[in-house]
C-alpha cells in the first residue's frame, strides 16, 4: 500500500477515536479514600470517595481540565427527606476532606446524615485536588526561620525569593494559578452537584467558606435551599481590614481594663506593656525550647516581636481571654507559647498557593490606611505580616505571586435565600459588624451574635450545632436560639 495512503488512514483512524472517546468531564470517578473509613461502610454504599473532572475555566467548557475530590456520605436512613448538604471550611487553604469526613463517620455524621446527604468538595487547589497547590518551598522556608532571629524585611525578602521559586514551578507544570479564585469555586460547587443529579443543595461556610456561600448566593442562589454562615467574611472589605481589626480588637481589650478598676488593677498598664515588650523582644529575643510536633524535634526559638505578633495574632482566633494571657507572656511567663507554638511553626498541610492565587485576584488593591506603619502599632503590623495572608505581605507577594485582578469594589449581596449567620462578639479579623451590615441584605437571614466568644461559634460546644441543625431541617422559620444566653461577655480576673 502506498505510504501517504496509510499515514492517512492512520490520521482518520485516530480522528474517529477522538471523536468517539467519551470525556471525563463530569464524570464522578471512585477512588480510595486517603482517610481511614469505618469497616463496611463503602460496601453498604453510604459512603464514596472519587475525583471528577471540572473545566479549569467555566467559560470554556470543552477546554482544559483540574480534577476535584469529593466524599459523599450517604443519608443513614432509607432515603433522604432533605436537599444535600454542601460543607466549606476556612483559610483559604484548609482541607475540606481532612476537616469534615472523619467527623462525620462520628456523632456529627449520626445527627446531619438522619434525613440528607452531605457533600465534602475538595476545592481546587487544595490538599487532595489535582493540580493541588501545596507549597513545600514555603513550608522549609518557614521551618528554618522558626529558630531565626531577622527583621521583618529581611524575612519578607527571603518570603519573595521563595514565592518566585514556587511561581515559576507551578508554572512549568502548567498550573494557570489564575483560574483559582472563588467565581470559579463556586462554578465547581454547582457544576459538581449538577452531575451529582443534586440540583439544588444547602451549603455550610465557615470563615473564608463564607465567601464561598456570598459568591453562590450572588451569581447561584437558583440552586440554594439555604444558606449557614460561621464567622462572616465581608466580601468587599475582609482582607484589607485584616491589620486594623486586629488592632481595634486590642484597643477594645485595653481600654476595657484600662477602665474596670478590677480589671485595671489585674492587669495593669496592659497596652503599654505589650507595646515595649514587642519592640523590647525585637532588639533582644528572649529563647525559647519548643519541640516541633511534625519531626519531634527541639528547636531554639528565639521570640522577637515579630513571632510574639504571630503567635498572639493566631491565637485571638480561639482565645476570649487575651487579657490574661497576654499578661502571662508580658511578665515572662511563656508556658502556653511552648505548649501550643501556633504559627510560629508551619501550618502543615495548608494550601498557600490557593489562599495567595484568590487574595490577590479579590482583595489586592490596597489603601495606605490598610498597612498602618506610621502609628504605635507598627512592629505589631510587621510582625503580623509574616503571615501570608495580611494585607502587609500581600503587598509584596502581588509582585512576585501574578494573577489576573477579579477585584469588584462595592459589592451589594441581596438575597432572599434563607441564611443563618453565626458570629462572635470577640473575633478579631471578622467583627460582627460584618455580619450585621450583610444580614441587612439578606431579607430572610437570622443573626446570632454569640458573647464572649472568638472567631467560630460553631466550634464553641453543641449550641451552634444544634441551632445549624434546626435550620437546615426548616430554614423557613429561626431557630431555637435560647442556648446563646448560656455564652457571657466580659473578661475573667485571676483565680
Amino acid at each position: 500500500m502506498n505510504k501517504i495512503v496509510v499515514i492517512s488512514l492512520l490520521v482518520l483512524a485516530n480522528l474517529i477515536v477522538g471523536c468517539n472517546k467519551k470525556s471525563d468531564t463530569g464524570r464522578f470517578i471512585p477512588a480510595t479514600c486517603p482517610i481511614d473509613v469505618p469497616e463496611g461502610l463503602e460496601e453498604s454504599g453510604k459512603f464514596t470517595y472519587g475525583y471528577m473532572e471540572v473545566p479549569e475555566l467555566h467559560e470554556n467548557p470543552t477546554g482544559k481540565t483540574i480534577e476535584l475530590a469529593i466524599a459523599i456520605h450517604k443519608c443513614q436512613g432509607d432515603s433522604a427527606t432533605h436537599e444535600p448538604l454542601v460543607l466549606v471550611t476556612g483559610g483559604p487553604g484548609m482541607s475540606d476532606i481532612d476537616n469534615f469526613v472523619p467527623d462525620l463517620f462520628g456523632d456529627l455524621g449520626a445527627l446531619f446524615l438522619d434525613n440528607r446527604d452531605i457533600v465534602i468538595i475538595e476545592l481546587r487547589g487544595l490538599k487532595y485536588s489535582k493540580p493541588n497547590l501545596m507549597l513545600p518551598e514555603i513550608d522549609s522556608l518557614q521551618l528554618y526561620l522558626a529558630d531565626k532571629h531577622l527583621s521583618a524585611e529581611k524575612t519578607i525578602e527571603l518570603y519573595m525569593a521563595t514565592l518566585q521559586s514556587a511561581y515559576d514551578r507551578l508554572g512549568k507544570e502548567g498550573v494557570n494559578l489564575s483560574a483559582y479564585n472563588d467565581y470559579e469555586i463556586a462554578n465547581d460547587i454547582v457544576f459538581v452537584m449538577e452531575q451529582l443529579s443534586y440540583g439544588k443543595f444547602s451549603i455550610f461556610g465557615s470563615s473564608f467558606g463564607t465567601l464561598v456561600t456570598e459568591h453562590l448566593l450572588m451569581n447561584h442562589s437558583e440552586h440554594l435551599v439555604s444558606v449557614t454562615m460561621n464567622a462572616v467574611v465581608d466580601i468587599n472589605k475582609a482582607m484589607p481590614g485584616m491589620h486594623t481589626n486586629s488592632i481595634q480588637a486590642l484597643e477594645d481589650i485595653f481600654e476595657k481594663c484600662e477602665n474596670d478598676p478590677e480589671l485595671s488593677q489585674a492587669y495593669p498598664d496592659l497596652k503599654n506593656r505589650f507595646l515595649s515588650t514587642l519592640k523590647r523582644l525585637n532588639e533582644s529575643p528572649d529563647i525559647l525550647y519548643i519541640e516541633y510536633g511534625e519531626n519531634g524535634e527541639m528547636y531554639k526559638i528565639p521570640l522577637s516581636g515579630n513571632k510574639l505578633s504571630v503567635w498572639l495574632f493566631g491565637m485571638m482566633y480561639w482565645d476570649a481571654q487575651i487579657p490574661a494571657t497576654l499578661d502571662k507572656i508580658l511578665s515572662g511567663e511563656y508556658s502556653k507559647i511552648i505548649q501550643n507554638p501556633g504559627m510560629i511553626f508551619p501550618l502543615n498541610e495548608f494550601s498557600y498557593g490557593l489562599s495567595l492565587s484568590i487574595l490577590l485576584s479579590e482583595y489586592s488593591n490596597f489603601e495606605e490606611g490598610d498597612i498602618p506603619l506610621n502609628n504605635e502599632y507598627a512592629d505589631y503590623v510587621k510582625g503580623c505580616g509574616m503571615m501570608l495572608f495580611t494585607p502587609y505581605f500581600l503587598s509584596h507577594a502581588k509582585e512576585v505571586w501574578k494573577v489576573n485582578d477579579l477585584q469588584k469594589n462595592n459589592i451589594t449581596l441581596i438575597s432572599d435565600v434563607p441564611t443563618l449567620i453565626l458570629s462572635g462578639e470577640m473575633d478579631h479579623v471578622c467583627p460582627p459588624n460584618y455580619a450585621r451590615d450583610l444580614s441587612k441584605n439578606l431579607e430572610n437571614s437570622y443573626l446570632y451574635v454569640f458573647p464572649g466568644i472568638a472567631h467560630s461559634p460553631i466550634d464553641f460546644g453543641p449550641c451552634g450545632i444544634m441551632m445549624m441543625k434546626e435550620f437546615i431541617d426548616n430554614p423557613s422559620k429561626a431557630p431555637n436560639s435560647s442556648c446563646v444566653d448560656q455564652f457571657q461577655s466580659g473578661f475573667k480576673l485571676p483565680e
